[in-house]
């Protein structure tokens, strides 16, 4: 998840922009929350103290306090390296100004009519979540599954095993919470994965650190979570070689 904040001394202003934050997140069901809405610099630093979610800032530049929007992403980009930084401003002149104290912004949003701020600021959400979303992929190893208009990723590791279902086509991921139905085939679902996965069976893909135990007489493999996978006695040979190539 993405913690967002906001900081702006306007009242009424950022009000607007909590509020097309709010509804861009509602309307493209974002893995983001707003952690902080504030005028005061100073609560975002502290709030930013201890942390746990990857953060996006949208700030104003001119905050009427003892420390601007420029010093404030300064402060930010030192606790937290790898967030997302996005000025909202009405000054256009100040832009420069971002280069300068090397913030590296994602985006400067000029305060101009609301409809092109609301506009701008949901494209700015979008490209943060799929920053952050390819980011994960690379980092954590995620295996991303297409809902409808939502994308929700699920983290390797957490997978048991993937099966088909009775119905042509749908593909049921077994996660270590959760359960998953989704659309696709197990030769597609197998190009998303890496060594830990084996295709054990016709019908079924499992995570090797997810095995309890395999019974190779009967042809089953017993998971972690108590249930039993199917062993085909063509890949019987490869999954004895996998298993002692991993201990």
């Amino acid at each position: 998840m993405i913690d967002v904040y906001i900081c702006e001394d306007n009242v009424k202003q950022l009000n607007t922009i909590k509020k097309y934050v709010q509804d861009a997140i509602m309307i493209e069901e974002l893995d983001m929350n707003i952690a902080l809405a504030t005028g005061d610099p100073h609560a975002v630093l502290e709030k930013l103290q201890g942390a746990g979610n990857p953060g996006l800032f949208f700030l104003d530049i001119d905050l009427h306090s003892d420390m601007d929007g420029l010093v404030l992403a300064q402060k930010i980009r030192k606790q937290e390296p790898r967030c997302f930084i996005i000025f909202i401003t009405s000054h256009s002149e100040m832009s420069f100004m971002t280069f300068q104290y090397k913030v590296e912004a994602l985006d400067f949003i000029i305060k101009d009519t609301p409809e092109l701020i609301k506009s701008k600021i949901h494209e700015c959400l979008l490209n943060v979540m799929e920053k952050y979303r390819s980011s994960c992929n690379k980092i954590m190893k995620t295996f991303s599954i297409t809902l409808g208009d939502h994308i929700t990723t699920v983290e390797l590791n957490k997978i048991l095993y993937f099966e088909t279902t009775s119905n042509i086509h749908r593909i049921v991921l077994q996660a270590e919470n959760r359960r998953i139905e989704f659309t696709s085939q197990l030769k597609e679902v197998e190009k998303q994965l890496d060594y830990r996965f084996y295709r054990c069976h016709r019908s079924c893909i499992i995570n090797r650190d997810q095995i309890q135990e395999v019974d190779f007489a009967n042809y089953t493999i017993h998971m972690k979570n108590g249930h039993i996978c199917p062993l085909s006695v063509r890949m019987k040979k490869g999954l004895k070689k996998m298993l002692s190539q991993s201990t």
